[in-house]
């Protein structure tokens, strides 16, 4: 994968890699878009082809709908491994995120979900979500 880095982590594609310095927390919505509509891993930027397995991030609560968008499982993998707020080291959120039921309880417990089939959808907010499929 070829991705910009800062120290020893991977920018992310849903992260804007032009910004100094840097702000993991703050997803660019054009590439979140570009996840939702084209099928594109929210950590390489490649496309995810139909068929191959698809991995979502969040709590281990039985959810089937994520906030952030999916990527491939090794791409996943990657992102548990070197990613401090997916690991439970260190809390993102704001206020707002908080109160944000689908974000209420991200940073506690954090796990991998691979599945076969997933879409994505706006919420009443506007906001792109991702969701495994039934």
């Amino acid at each position: 994968m070829r991705r910009p880095t800062v120290g020893s982590l991977t920018v992310p594609f849903v992260v804007d890699a032009t910004r100094h310095p840097v702000d993991f927390k703050e997803l660019d919505p054009e590439h979140v878009e570009a996840c939702a509509k084209h099928r594109r891993c929210s950590v390489c930027g490649k496309r995810i082809r139909h068929g191959k397995p698809i991995a979502l991030i969040g709590p281990d609560d039985g959810r089937s709908c994520y906030a952030d968008p999916w990527m491939h499982p090794e791409c996943a993998s990657l992102a548990m491994a070197q990613c401090p707020f997916l690991r439970g080291a260190r809390d993102w959120r704001s206020a707002e995120g908080r109160a944000d039921p689908l974000l209420a309880t991200y940073s506690e417990g954090m796990v991998m979900r691979v599945v076969t089939d997933a879409r994505s959808h706006r919420d009443a907010s506007g906001r792109w979500r991702f969701e495994v499929a039934p």
